[in-house]
């Protein structure tokens, strides 16, 4: 029986996953990894770390699947979006990599957006610009560290370094590509115009792969480090949102996918590219060929209860199902106390790498309990702040899902729906990047027809969530509140230090 190896390298941490040709996983490996943060608002990794947790996860996922290094019949690679990592004319990092949580470019994003404008912006990407996109932060290392850009040969993004390990080919997808903000989301190749517009060379943007292409094959030396078979081919693999949607079966229009993960997204397939005239929202490639996405993205979700546990309430050894059960003891709305979970800044709709987490009306009344439930509902109003703009556009769903560790959540997911005033329904997919990046393998080496095919034997939908209709008008009232609050600290997030 052929199976398939899909490794995510997500941003704390990388997982392998052995998935065979029935859609089983047959083995899941885990290993983690610091962020950087060498200065405040900073964010970067040591792409080295990525390759020591890769090896390791591929070797223990290949020993607990109980097969042979042989039986792998192709790799499939996912990963965190945005990042840059900068590599000599040898493929060694030059730097360590800064990846999407960066926030180090807001300068420069406001300078190229004031340079470029709204209108062009879209015309050349269909997408805002924000700090972390490597158009971003290249231009910002062409101010601070002009050096690093001239010792670079290349500029790829963070799966891109694995695949480079693996195989020595040096290249990207559309999906990643997409979202540096450097590259013809329509036409799905490289913006020289864009390029020029940041002040980098276009010859350091790499080569652009579909995400089911092949695009190379397993060194020696890289079969010896991670267990897998020499010449084992590779597929370029993509962005962990669309490959995640593969992952979750969500590869055609008409689905809605809401996932509370470390960060937060809405994201909905598209036939064509459109965007939001207001750059909102992202439009990117799918990994799906012919197709795109249109997606909202917050950078704090779940790490906006990952930090209440280990920051707020560290040493009390509560976890996430801890958290759910005293959230649910409070009533919807939180006794008035309202979240706003900017805590690494905003994308969806502020676009705003100078926002901050805010609890507002905080009272001598509120609890623990209180606290959490009301880091749960501001989670939610801010993914339906990107819900109201895809319905503004016309990108409405028949079916919204609902994934991601936040998903797990009955509160949660009562809470989502709710929130949207709409049913939903939890995918019950493990791994869904790890798994979608497997599938994208599986279709480059013909194991299974098609990305639909792959996605129909991993993802299934577990019980609807119906939203109870008192809340719904409740959080009708709350959401409006909600929003209010962003424009009135707006002027007053420019005056905290960066």
């Amino acid at each position: 029986m052929p199976c398939l190896l899909g490794i995510d390298l997500g941003t704390q941490s990388v997982k392998s996953v052995v998935l065979d040709d029935q859609g089983r996983i047959r083995a899941v490996a885990q290993a983690e990894y610091p962020i950087l943060t060498p200065r405040v608002g900073w964010a970067e990794q040591d792409p080295t770390a990525w390759w020591r947790a890769t090896c390791q996860t591929t070797q223990e996922a290949i020993a607990a699947a109980h097969i042979a290094p042989g039986d792998i019949a192709g790799v499939g690679l996912s990963g965190q979006m945005h990042g840059t990592v900068c590599l000599d004319r040898e493929g060694l990092p030059v730097r360590p990599a800064i990846i999407w949580a960066d926030g180090r470019s807001a300068t420069e994003v406001e300078e190229l957006v004031a340079e470029l404008g709204r209108e062009r912006l879209a015309r050349l990407t269909a997408n805002p610009l924000a700090a972390g996109f490597m158009a971003a932060t290249a231009r910002w290392l062409l101010r601070h560290e002009p050096e690093t850009l001239a010792r670079s040969a290349t500029l790829v993004l963070p799966k891109d370094y694995i695949r480079l390990r693996l195989t020595r080919q040096v290249g990207t997808d559309v999906t990643d590509a997409a979202s540096t903000l450097l590259f013809d989301v329509a036409g799905r190749r490289w913006s020289e115009e864009m390029a020029r517009a940041v002040g980098i060379r276009p010859d350091l943007l790499p080569r652009v792969h579909d995400s089911h292409e092949l695009c190379g094959t397993v060194t020696r030396h890289a079969a010896r480090d991670t267990g897998l078979p020499l010449h084992a081919p590779v597929v370029a693999g993509g962005g962990d949102q669309p490959v995640g949607a593969v992952g979750n079966g969500v590869t055609a229009p008409g689905t809605l996918l809401a996932t509370i993960g470390t960060g937060g997204q809405l994201f909905t397939p598209l036939e064509a590219p459109s965007y939001d005239p207001q750059l909102r929202t992202h439009t990117f490639c799918h990994a799906v060929p012919g197709r795109w996405f249109i997606m909202g993205a917050m950078l704090s979700a779940g790490l906006c209860l990952r930090w209440l546990r280990d920051q707020v309430f560290g040493g009390l050894g509560l976890d996430y199902a801890a958290f759910s059960a005293e959230a649910a003891q409070v009533e919807p709305g939180a006794e008035g106390l309202v979240f706003l979970p900017y805590l690494l800044g905003e994308r969806t709709p502020h676009m705003d790498a100078r926002a901050r987490g805010v609890f507002f009306g905080l009272a001598l009344r509120h609890e623990r309990k209180h606290i959490v439930r009301a880091v749960m509902e501001g989670v939610a109003f801010a993914l339906r702040d990107s819900l109201e703009i895809f319905r503004s556009i016309g990108a409405s769903a028949r079916q919204i899902l609902a994934a991601g560790g936040g998903a797990r959540s009955p509160v949660w997911r009562q809470i989502l729906a709710d929130v949207f005033g709409t049913p939903l329904a939890p995918v019950e997919a493990a791994e869904p990047a790890a798994c979608g990046a497997a599938i994208l393998a599986g279709v480059g080496t013909g194991v299974f027809a098609s990305p639909e095919q792959g996605a129909a034997r991993v993802a299934r939908l577990g019980p609807t969530v119906e939203p109870i209709a008192a809340n719904v008008a409740l959080y009708d009232e709350r959401h409006a509140f909600f929003r209010s609050l962003y424009p009135r600290f707006r002027e007053a997030y420019r005056q905290l230090p960066t």
